[in-house]
């Protein structure tokens, strides 16, 4: 029995390592192909850990885990299994938030902003403006919001950046509305209402909201808060970053669902 827990121990060890290798392998790669990318250093972070961890125990045996007092070890791995059902069932709502598309018309289309690289537009954002380019085609006449602000490395307002998208791609200029100087999510709608209402003196406005995949369930819960009715029609995200994307939205919906922003 013994050897075999020790053979079962060095195989977790080893998995530790090569899982370690792996996430700090993913952030090399994310680094090279995109450069910054919000929570990716957290994957390296992980990698490292288990890297080391694992490391430590195959060179020196120590059973860091097995020398931790039982009491203890009992409610990490409770407060662990609660975490990672809660984990389970979020991210299920954001996938499947992601791939519903809603194709009836709406009052308007809300296109939310994402990076820039100076003036250029990032992975993300040319999906949605792509997606929003699709969605013009089917209701031609519906007009359509940018929204997004100038934040750090970017030498323009998103919101201008995706103006500009949109026009040199055949769409009117008199059908798009910006909205430009929102920071977050949150502000995207908040902002966005406030133009609308004075644009129209109305307050009830039902939108399409286009935002990538892993972010639309957020952005429906969010632009709910502000007080829009609304339907969704995702845009796809880039295969390569949707892992690290789809963890930072846990973190994302947690954080909506306390401070609702």
């Amino acid at each position: 029995m013994n050897n075999y827990m020790s053979k079962r121990k060095k195989n977790v060890y080893i998995s530790f390592e090569i899982i370690g290798i792996l996430l700090i392998l993913y952030y090399l790669m994310l680094k090279v192909m995109f450069g910054f990318i919000a929570f990716s250093i957290a994957f390296c972070i992980l990698g490292i850990v288990l890297l080391v961890y694992g490391y430590v125990e195959l060179k020196f045996n120590i059973d860091i885990w097995g020398n931790i007092p039982k009491v203890y070890r009992i409610i990490i791995m409770t407060i662990f299994t609660i975490g990672l059902v809660i984990f389970i069932g979020i991210e299920s709502i954001i996938i499947y938030n992601g791939y519903y598309h809603d194709t009836q018309k709406p009052d308007y289309l809300v296109v939310l902003g994402a990076g820039l690289r100076g003036r250029s537009i990032s992975a993300s954002l040319l999906y949605r403006l792509e997606t929003a380019l699709d969605f013009h085609e089917m209701y031609p006449d519906v007009k359509i919001v940018v929204s997004g602000g100038k934040g750090e490395g970017e030498d323009i307002a998103e919101a201008a950046a995706m103006r500009n998208f949109l026009v040199d791609n055949g769409v009117d200029p008199s059908l798009i509305i910006m909205e430009d100087k929102s920071t977050n999510t949150y502000e995207n709608f908040l902002y966005t209402k406030n133009v609308l209402e004075e644009e129209t003196g109305k307050e009830d406005f039902t939108i399409t909201i286009i935002s990538n995949n892993f972010h639309m369930y957020r952005a429906k819960f969010l632009a709910k808060e502000v007080g829009f009715n609304t339907y969704s029609y995702p845009a796809p995200s880039h295969k390569v970053s949707a892992l690290v994307f789809y963890v930072r939205e846990f973190f994302g919906v947690i954080k909506a669902y306390i401070f609702k922003q």
